[in-house]
């Protein structure tokens, strides 16, 4: 059922309905005030950003960084979701919010871990969803996997879904 619908329902039960010492009409009335309301607050949609499909690419020493973990948290900090996304051979990301592909516009503090992929497949690898007795260790040497170590920051517009190059180091 569209708002607009409901809308027109709390209109018709309020005609006749609400006059002074008609409880039951009152009630009507304030029942119909809380589904309006419970429908504008849960939407027809998601009910979060609209996101912005964007790319990024990670280049180490002049380099593409396969196999890294981009986080992008939102600054200023706020209960907004973190984006995430691993490269491609190429060193390509592609945020996701939650599952959702894209990102949500505003700026982003961003940190990167990119676990050595000589390690992947075997016991002690990082496999997202999987109980693992350690992480394989960060090429990047943890300089950039906390968001208070990173200083690397993007802005995501929907006029501008590139990226800019995040051109880390290893020395």
């Amino acid at each position: 059922m569209s708002p607009q619908f409901h809308l027109m329902k709390v209109n018709s039960m309020c005609v006749g309905e609400n006059r002074v010492g008609s409880t039951a009409g009152a009630k009507r009335v304030s029942l119909a005030f809380l589904i309006l309301g419970l429908v504008a607050f849960t939407g027809c949609g998601s009910g979060g950003p609209s996101l912005v499909k964007a790319k990024g690419k990670v280049m180490v020493d002049g380099n593409p960084a396969p196999g890294a973990i981009v986080l992008l948290h939102p600054e200023p900090s706020t209960n907004s979701a973190v984006a995430n996304g691993v490269t491609d051979a190429n060193g390509v990301f592609a945020p996701l919010t939650g599952t959702e592909e894209g990102i949500a516009e505003g700026t982003y503090r961003v940190t990167v871990v990119w676990p050595d992929p000589k390690m992947s497949g075997g016991e002690g690898t990082l496999q997202f969803g999987a109980s693992q007795s350690k992480d394989p260790p960060d090429l990047l040497k943890g300089r950039y996997v906390s968001r208070d170590k990173s200083k690397l920051s993007v802005t995501v517009s929907r006029s501008s879904p590139e990226l800019p190059p995040l051109e880390l180091t290893t020395k």
